[in-house]
This record gives C-alpha cells, sequence and structure tokens, in this order.
C-alpha cells in the first residue's frame, strides 16, 4: 500500500515538473518573439532638416512644379512652333513694311535707323576688339577672328560712291563748306546726279539763280546738299537708294561754262571734307 501510494506521489511529481518546464519554454518563446518585433517596428532614425538639399533636384521640382501650374507639361510641336514663328515674322515685316509705306511723323527715326542698319557693313575688326578686351582672346569659334595674329582697334567709314564722276574744281579748304564738282564731257545731253546712299530728303529749296538745292538726310548720321540742279522729281520726305537720281545737271553748251554740282557733307551740325566720306577722284 505504501508502494502505490509513493509510486503515484512521484509520478505526479513528474508530471507537475513537465507542465512547469512547458511553460517555462513557452514564456521564453513569447519574450523571444516579442523581442524580435520591436526589433521589425524599431523605426528608422530621423533625418535631419538642417542636411543641405541638392539644387539640382530642388530645381527640376521647382520647375516640375511651375509648368504643371500652366498646363501640360509638354513641348509644343515643331509644326506648331514653326507657324508661331512665321506669324511672328510676317507680323514684324508688316510693321516695317508700313513705316516705309506710310508717312507719318514719328516713323522718321525709326526709318532711319533701319535704313542705316541694312546698309552699314558689320565692323568685325571692332567686334574681335572688344571680344578680346573682354574675354581674353578671340574667339575660335569664329574663324574669321582667327585670321590675324593680333586685333587692333580701327575706325572703319564705309567710302560711298561718288554722285557724279567728275574733277573738283573749288577743294573744300576755300569755303569749308563743300566743294564744286565739274563732270566729265559726256556731249550736250544733261548730267544725271545720284544719291550717294540710302535716306530721306529733308529739304527742297528753287533759287532762281543758283537752281534747285536739295538736301538728304543719309545713313550713317551724315547729311548731303546737292546744288545747283536744274531739276528734280523728288519730294521732301521721299526715300532714296544709292544711286537712284536726285536731280540732273543744266545741258553744257558749246562756248558756255560748264554746269557744276555743289555738294556739302554734314556730321551733325558739322561741315566735313567730302573726301572723307565719298571717293572722290
Amino acid at each position: 500500500m505504501n508502494k502505490n501510494s509513493g509510486i503515484k506521489q512521484r509520478r505526479e511529481e513528474r508530471i507537475q515538473q513537465l507542465i512547469a518546464r512547458n511553460k517555462a519554454e513557452e514564456y521564453s518563446s513569447g519574450m523571444n518573439q516579442d523581442r524580435h518585433r520591436n526589433r521589425e517596428m524599431k523605426p528608422m532614425p530621423a533625418v535631419s532638416n538642417n542636411r543641405p538639399r541638392d539644387p539640382e533636384t530642388e530645381w527640376k521640382n521647382e520647375r516640375q512644379r511651375w509648368q504643371q501650374s500652366f498646363g501640360e507639361n509638354r513641348r509644343p510641336s515643331f509644326w506648331v512652333s514653326f507657324w508661331r514663328r512665321s506669324v511672328l515674322a510676317t507680323v514684324l515685316f508688316g510693321m516695317v513694311w508700313g513705316l516705309f509705306r506710310w508717312d507719318v511723323p514719328y516713323a522718321v527715326n525709326l526709318r532711319m535707323f533701319i535704313a542705316d542698319a541694312l546698309n552699314k557693313d558689320m565692323d568685325f575688326a571692332a567686334a574681335g576688339q572688344w571680344y578680346e578686351t573682354y574675354f581674353d582672346g578671340a574667339p575660335s569659334f569664329l574663324p574669321i577672328f582667327g585670321e590675324e595674329s593680333e586685333t587692333h582697334k580701327v575706325n572703319a567709314v564705309r567710302k560711298v560712291s561718288p554722285p557724279i564722276q567728275g574733277n573738283i574744281t573749288q577743294p573744300f579748304a576755300l569755303s569749308l563748306k563743300g566743294v564744286e564738282i565739274v563732270p566729265n564731257p559726256a556731249g550736250n545731253g544733261a548730267i544725271a546726279v545720284k544719291s550717294i546712299d540710302a535716306g530721306r530728303v529733308l529739304d527742297i529749296f528753287n533759287h532762281p539763280e543758283s537752281g534747285i538745292t536739295i538736301t538728304i538726310r543719309h545713313t550713317g548720321g551724315i547729311t548731303v546738299t546737292y546744288g545747283r540742279l536744274s531739276r528734280s522729281t523728288l519730294k521732301v520726305n521721299d526715300w532714296v537708294q544709292e544711286g537712284d537720281e536726285v536731280g540732273v545737271l543744266p545741258a553744257g553748251h558749246s562756248g558756255s561754262e560748264a554746269a557744276t554740282l555743289f555738294f556739302a557733307v554734314q556730321r551733325g551740325n558739322q561741315y566735313i571734307d567730302p573726301a572723307e566720306v565719298v571717293a572722290l577722284d
């Protein structure tokens, strides 16, 4: 009897030990799982707001937001861009054509500026000197600037064609206003006097003794006087191009003194020697 009760007691103790061991293992396993879960859920360290941002990324983000605020982020097609440029070019051409077509007082200065820009040769030497002064060297991407080893400052003056072919009988030094030119012999016909450059007629004066005097404002800021003409078809504010007829000298007769052309050039309000701007023989 005592033997059976002892075996039963040891069995119960063994069962209690097994139950306690299982509980300890379950508790230990639960703790490990909680630790692993907490490790996985641990948040990443916060990034400091004081770290400098990438300028290129910020620029792209701002550009994208700006484009989205004005519509879809896409470029116009080639034909749309070509059509817009064609319309703009047509409008500009029409405006320039209108300036020269209609006589409006406020358009005179614009006409002279456009005519001067279209008739003046570009001074590449001065451009090369300016580039060398500010950028320390001639531009290699333009071959014309590399033709000379050294660029010098120049004040290039474009000489225009003379009004008539002839000889100077009274030089500029005598009057300090102009010269007298005798045309080359061309029979008894009238001698045509031609415009030396593009310009606008400022004044026409008809004197009973000295004949017709026409004043024309040419490009480059010069004003030219053509005097002693016998007739002309020009009117005030007319526009002339280089080589257009300004008027004619009276026809010469045998035994009579040859007609002369009075030719004067002004730059601003100062008379200058016509030989400085005109290729006179």
